[in-house]
């Protein structure tokens, strides 16, 4: 089985148990029938959870105030994982005025050899069928850079994106994740080195320069 990551879509055999944390004991029924229907949770941090076990969440749709669900599974239970979906698949799903800024962002984005992939409401929406992206919505990307050679090109695409949505989300290098606002502004100085960054097991401060380790990700 694959490695499991923050952010991947991941289904459990049917009939598995899971346990849901107290804040989401009321969700149970919700979660059930998100089940039945055959979709996906999403992999969470880990955090300090024994590694037998593994902690996934959901978003239950609709536009209002956000209800999201935490719960834990045997990680023996997980039947099969992907990443999350690249933003080119799912243009579809958004309104239909933000989708030629969006189409042309991937592009370049391909180009560079980067894949955009895409959680958080726009994901829900398309798993459920069911509006969850609002006005004031975010589209969440993720970037995954195994080398920060394209790191340069990749900011400036998003410090320039041409569209009513705003981008939001996380460049993932190697290990950590950091929001990509928040890596731009240490890489220009406008802001301290020390970001903070999220791994698939915790959350640590660490210096931009040591993200990529024996490499440069200058700006």
């Amino acid at each position: 089985m694959r490695r499991l990551r923050r952010h991947d879509l991941v289904w459990l055999r049917a009939g598995a148990a899971v346990t849901l944390a107290a804040c989401s004991a009321a969700a149970a029924a919700d979660v059930e029938a998100w089940r039945r229907a055959g979709r996906p949770l999403v992999c969470a941090r880990s955090d300090a959870l024994p590694t037998e076990r593994v902690r996934l969440g959901l978003t239950l749709p609709g536009t209002g105030v956000r209800r999201r669900v935490s719960l834990t599974a045997a990680r023996a239970d997980v039947e099969r994982s992907t990443p999350p979906p690249p933003l080119a698949s799912l243009l579809d799903a958004l309104p239909a005025a933000h989708r030629p800024s969006l189409h042309a962002f991937a592009e370049r984005c391909t180009a560079l050899g980067i894949t955009p992939r895409v959680y958080g409401s726009l994901l829900w929406q398309s798993l459920s069928g069911k509006p969850c992206l609002r006005d004031d919505s975010d589209l969440d990307l993720l970037f995954d850079l195994e080398d920060p050679a394209p790191l340069p090109a990749l900011l400036a695409l998003l410090r320039h994106a041409d569209g009513a949505l705003r981008l939001d989300g996380e460049i993932r290098c190697g290990v950590h994740a950091v929001a990509w606002r928040e890596l731009a502004a240490a890489l220009d100085g406008s802001s301290p080195r020390r970001v903070l960054a999220k791994s698939d097991d915790g959350i640590v401060l660490i210096d931009v320069g040591d993200l990529w380790p024996a490499r440069s990700c200058a700006a």
